[in-house]
């Protein structure tokens, strides 16, 4: 086309033309233009720009990198927009590790790659410090802040025993501290040579450690275990912080040698200083008492209990009582006897009976058995030398001295005459056992009225108390 025609062309046609034009270039500027977000020493900010690549980016914002820098993604990459630039600038560190110390910038945050990054090889006991204090595995440095990064290298040690030794590299400030996160407890009467206080520094140190035996005292309600480097029992415990104090002692002994089985028992020995006040028994003594009837009782004068005094000695060993001695017993005070009168009067009187009338001096109440010749210990013949028979009866030894002989009624059984002996029964003071043969036993087990048939006896053949 030439220019002629382009003059030839109408007005508007060229109007049209140049605003085409206008309007590419500013679709070319829009197209530019784009927001993206950077990221500096962990500060975000948004920001609209036209430039094309990260580095025209920084240097759009006055950020000019260095070899110490570190940017990401790289300088050259070109922005279209909503990226994100991270940009971490150089810190200036001070690097203390065996026995030197320099300074760097770095970009870089974790100390562990600090250090390896000046070729500063790390081992599993060793410590880094970040401006004084215990830097953790997770721990960032603050980006565009000077820090200070030390190096404490584990300690080397050597702890030799009596019969053998053991080597470790320990991050512990003191010997006891590393002791103990070796899981090596030290007692109190093990023998150190270096004290647990000693610093360790990194050098190399040698240790040797003497053990105390351990040693079993078992007192009475615990056993304890004490470690000793003493020979004798006596001075094992006093090691140990064990006292044997007044009575007490020990097995073995005190001046005997450490047993082999390293077992010793403690006896606690204590004295105790009883003063005990019993009761003496009053007696009772039995009198005659002419205006008292045959079998009546009565009390004349009241018993009093004496005081009977004791001192004893009781010696306890681990609180259980192994002796108890009488020092001294006296009397405070004697009993006086209780007087029970007893009726001597006697009555003869009649009763009317199935079997008739009888007259009798003395009427009681008693337990009745009955027993025959096959019973245990029984036989044909009576203690009286009587054929055992319905008619004869025993009493116990006691009444038999005074009864032999004497004829009694008893209902339900009949006449009788006492002739032999027997045991009695525990329940009732007054007991009879009735005689039968064989073929007529009949079993008893009852109170009966035993009636002692007239006439009297002479006064020195009744027994007035009747027990």
């Amino acid at each position: 086309m030439h220019i002629p025609d382009l003059i030839k062309k109408p007005l508007y046609q060229l109007i049209a033309a140049g605003l085409a034009v206008v309007l590419g270039i500013t679709l070319i500027v829009l197209s530019l233009h784009k927001t993206v977000f950077l990221v500096v020493n962990g500060q975000t900010e948004e920001i609209s720009t036209y430039s094309l690549t990260v580095k025209g980016l920084l240097k759009s914002q006055d950020l000019h990198l260095t070899e110490s820098e570190r940017v990401t993604p790289d300088p050259g990459t070109m922005l279209w927009g909503g990226e994100l630039i991270i940009l971490n600038i150089a810190s200036s560190v001070e690097i203390t590790a065996d026995g030197e110390s320099n300074t760097l910038q770095t970009a870089e945050r974790r100390p562990a790659n600090i250090l390896l990054d000046r070729g500063v090889a790390l081992f599993p006991k060793d410590r880094i410090l970040v401006d004084g204090v215990a830097a953790g595995n997770d721990l960032l440095l603050s980006l565009g802040k000077s820090h200070q990064i030390q190096l404490l290298r584990g300690t080397p040690i050597t702890l030799e025993f009596e019969n053998g030794s053991q080597q470790f590299i320990s991050d512990a400030d003191t010997l006891a501290e590393a002791l103990e996160k070796e899981g090596i407890e030290v007692f109190e009467a093990d023998q150190l040579s270096k004290p647990l206080n000693t610093t360790l520094n990194e050098a190399p140190i040698k240790v040797t450690l003497i053990r105390a035996k351990p040693l079993m005292v078992h007192l009475a309600d615990e056993t304890i275990t004490i470690r000793t480097t003493a020979e004798t029992v006596g001075a094992a415990l006093a090691q140990g912080g064990i006292a044997l104090q007044g009575l007490d002692y020990s097995v073995p002994s005190e001046l005997e040698a450490i047993p082999v089985n390293d077992q010793v028992q403690i006896i606690r020995v204590r004295e105790e200083i009883l003063l005990k006040q019993e009761q003496i028994q009053f007696s009772s003594e039995y009198q005659p008492a002419d205006d008292l009837a045959l079998d009546q009782l009565q009390i004349q004068t009241g018993g009093e209990y004496g005081i009977q005094a004791q001192r004893l000695r009781i010696v306890y060993e681990n609180d259980r009582e192994v002796s108890r001695e009488l020092e001294k017993e006296w009397v405070i005070k004697e009993p006086g006897p209780r007087i029970i009168g007893y009726g001597t009067q006697i009555n003869i009187e009649t009763a009317n009976t199935p079997d008739g009338q009888i007259t009798y001096w003395r009427k009681i109440t008693a337990y009745a058995t009955s027993y025959d010749e096959t019973c245990p210990g029984c036989s044909n013949t009576t203690s009286s030398g009587a054929y055992l028979k319905k008619g004869v009866i025993a009493v116990k030894l006691d009444w038999y001295r005074y009864m032999k002989g004497m004829r009694v009624y008893i209902p339900g059984y009949g006449f009788a005459t006492i002739e032999d002996v027997g045991g009695g029964v525990p329940w009732s003071a007054n007991w009879v056992d009735l005689g039968y043969r064989h073929k007529d036993y009949v079993p008893w087990s009852e109170n009966v009225t035993v009636y002692f048939l007239a006439p009297t006896p002479p006064p020195e053949n009744i027994m007035y108390v009747l027990y």
